[in-house]
């Protein structure tokens, strides 16, 4: 399966076609790290699991996958790393999609999380982050 028909591709494109998150992101939304060179504010995304439910009688998967995806929401200031993060909730939370070769049934916000990071290069300062976790009902097309 390729990148393109994952349900990772569907919340990078959901997040940055959002004019409200483009505002404030852009594009600077990668997968599991993000380049050193990247400017704040940022989000990185990673798939933590994945649970597919076999039958007892044959190798065949019972129902659609779930996928765990965490955004990791980095900003210079706690307002604005806040403000990304609702942004990201709001676009996501209960949104069920058919697109990019797959169908989407339902993505809901499972955990959210703050804290601060310390970036690559120890001696830059630290910044604030928002953990958000996402579960997503999906299928293949």
């Amino acid at each position: 399966m390729s990148l393109f028909k994952s349900p990772e591709r569907v919340l990078y494109r959901m997040l940055v076609t959002n004019p409200l998150f483009a505002m404030r992101a852009g594009f600077r939304v990668f997968p599991v790290l993000a380049p050193a060179s990247a400017s704040v504010p940022f989000v990185v995304y990673e798939r933590n699991s994945i649970t597919r439910n076999a039958t007892l009688g044959a190798l065949a998967v019972a129902g659609a996958p779930v996928v765990t995806v965490s955004l990791t929401i980095y900003g210079v200031s706690y307002i604005d790393c806040r403000e990304i993060a609702d942004i990201c909730r709001t676009t996501l939370d209960g949104l069920g999609s058919s697109s990019y070769g797959i169908e989407v049934k339902r993505i809901t916000l499972d955990l959210e999380s703050d804290g601060l990071a310390t970036l690559e290069g120890g001696e830059l300062p630290p910044v604030y982050q928002v953990t958000q976790t996402f579960n997503i009902l999906w299928q293949e097309l």
